[in-house]
């Protein structure tokens, strides 16, 4: 899977890329387990302390299970509400006031400490976060025992009307619109580093109830793919063997689908 990555001058107070995503579990521990065992990580005891989220801090965009524990004690919250991506603020503030402009803002930002954050929703119903922090979490040195690559490749945003979404993401992020993109299912959104941001029109097209959240990448498919069935993570459906693209689906505990893919370079 392509990846595509630009180092394009900004003027706003989001970063152009994702900090995070997120997966929203029933089980915290089970789901740290799961992806731990997928990519061959050690489970961290210390992070299962009764909080509501279990952190990866994987290079580039970190990977955040929810449980969503404190939320569900909110009569007003909605599952609706749960975010898929962060993205980083220079100032939240300065992103507040933005984002006011720009799409619905859930509340004012919240803090805790060296970070501060609030949720907002973009025109299709899709809910992120914009996240602050005076001391961002560095990315680990992973030494990882499965030929899964503790990399996220790409996080996919569900859209129905693409070429509006993919105007309103890139002037969100104050990057040019490029209209070529836009006749494609799947369109990429420039990143600075990280995760690429892709838009995906497949919900709509195929009108599929469930959708992949995200892909992990991989230098070594069959092997990935030997490991997965050894370790009984059982691929939803056969492997999928195109002209540009191989690659397969898991479900996770929850039922959350992921991809493991090849990078293309």
């Amino acid at each position: 899977m392509d990846k595509t990555i630009g180092s394009i001058d900004q003027e706003t107070p989001l970063g152009n890329r994702i900090a995070s995503v997120f997966v929203h579990v029933t089980d915290l521990r089970r789901s740290a387990e799961w992806y731990s065992r997928l990519l061959g990580l050690p489970l961290l005891e210390e992070r299962l302390n009764g909080g509501p989220v279990y952190w990866l801090e994987l290079p580039g965009t970190h990977l955040i299970l929810d449980s969503n524990a404190a939320n569900r004690q909110n009569p007003d919250w909605r599952e609706a509400d749960m975010p898929r991506v962060m993205f980083p603020a220079s100032d939240i503030d300065q992103a507040y006031d933005y984002l006011q402009k720009k799409a619905e803002t859930f509340f004012e930002p919240e803090r805790h400490g060296t970070m501060a954050y609030f949720n907002f929703r973009d025109p299709e119903g899709n809910v992120h976060i914009a996240c602050w922090t005076a001391q961002p979490s560095p990315d680990m040195e992973l030494s990882a025992g499965s030929p899964i690559i503790a990399r996220i490749g790409g996080v996919f945003v569900d859209v129905k009307d693409m070429k509006s979404s993919a105007r309103w993401y890139r002037e969100l992020l104050g990057l040019p619109l490029d209209e070529q993109t836009t006749a494609q299912s799947v369109c990429p959104v420039p990143v600075s580093q990280g995760a690429s941001l892709l838009l995906d029109l497949h919900i709509h097209l195929k009108q599929k109830q469930v959708t992949e959240i995200f892909f992990f990448e991989t230098d070594d498919f069959e092997a990935s793919l030997a490991y997965v069935r050894e370790e009984g993570f059982l691929p939803i459906h056969d492997p999928g063997r195109f002209e540009n693209l191989t690659e397969f689906t898991l479900e996770d505990p929850d039922g959350n689908r992921i991809l493991v893919c090849p990078m293309k370079r």
